[in-house]
């Protein structure tokens, strides 16, 4: 019998650029599924190279809000139409990462908003699904992304907020992901809220190197990390694991499907 728990590692979000800075080992399963993401304007020249000789690894082209604390940001009209040179130069299924975060209060809380409106309006634009991050600013994002549409999907990566933000989320057509921190004990509103998702809205990540589950919580994260993090939701939400992975594979080719660029 093939169980799924073999078959190649799925991750909807992880930095392999941040992984080698970090010295961590480059070498995944070749047939990695998910999404290398991006978080930088023009990281995409430095991260090519590391994405190529994984075939089925999708990839992501975005401005953070961490961008706004650079002292060489060209502003927001600028960056704007750098991205969007980027993505149809250099392609990607996806835009993003790139939204709020009032953790560390990147810039304004205007320019972040600003920043983040343009990278959804570029989503439409050019046909792509948006990743988004949401870090301490769920008034805010839950604002702006009621009152936007996402024809082209997405997704809330690393969920670390309370059920109103997922459930606006939820009807605003994006799909929800969980990180290891779902698994740390003192979070127990994220695990509330990834009790609920859909089954057909849910999705998992490491955000590696970041973020690594427990048993591994402190260590730098590596996509097979995934393991854990899939075990843990496939068991909170009362599923069969293999059950689960199958299910948010399906997901995540479903979002796939409404990108104008992705990998075939």
């Amino acid at each position: 019998m093939c169980h799924i728990l073999h078959m190649a590692v799925f991750d909807s979000h992880f930095h392999l650029l941040s992984m080698k800075r970090k010295g961590l080992d480059m070498h995944l399963d070749e047939e990695i599924t998910g999404i290398d993401v991006g978080t930088d304007l023009h990281d995409i020249e430095e991260r090519k190279h590391l994405i190529a000789p994984y075939k089925r690894l999708q990839y992501s082209q975005g401005i953070g809000p961490w961008a706004l604390a650079d002292s060489s940001f060209p502003g927001e009209d600028r960056a704007s139409a750098m991205l969007a040179d980027d993505l149809k130069r250099h392609g990607g299924a996806f835009i993003g990462e790139c939204g709020l975060d009032y953790h560390w209060m990147y810039g304004t809380k205007e320019a972040q908003i600003g920043l983040f409106k343009a990278q959804i309006a570029l989503s439409g634009s050019l046909g792509l699904p948006i990743i988004i991050h949401a870090r301490d600013a769920d008034d805010d994002m839950e604002t702006i992304i009621a009152g936007m549409d996402f024809p082209y999907g997405g997704i809330m990566h690393c969920f670390s907020s309370g059920w109103s933000l997922a459930r606006t989320a939820l009807d605003k057509g994006l799909m929800i992901s969980f990180s290891g921190n779902v698994t740390y004990k003192a979070n127990a509103e994220i695990r509330e809220s990834a009790k609920k998702v859909p089954p057909d809205r849910i999705l998992y990540e490491t955000d590696s190197p970041y973020l690594a589950p427990v048993p591994y919580r402190g260590r730098p994260a590596t996509p097979a990390m995934t393991e854990q993090t899939s075990a843990f939701l496939a068991s909170l939400r009362n599923m069969d694991v293999e059950d689960f992975r199958r299910q948010v594979l399906g997901n995540f080719n479903l979002l796939l499907s409404l990108s104008s660029n992705r990998k075939e």
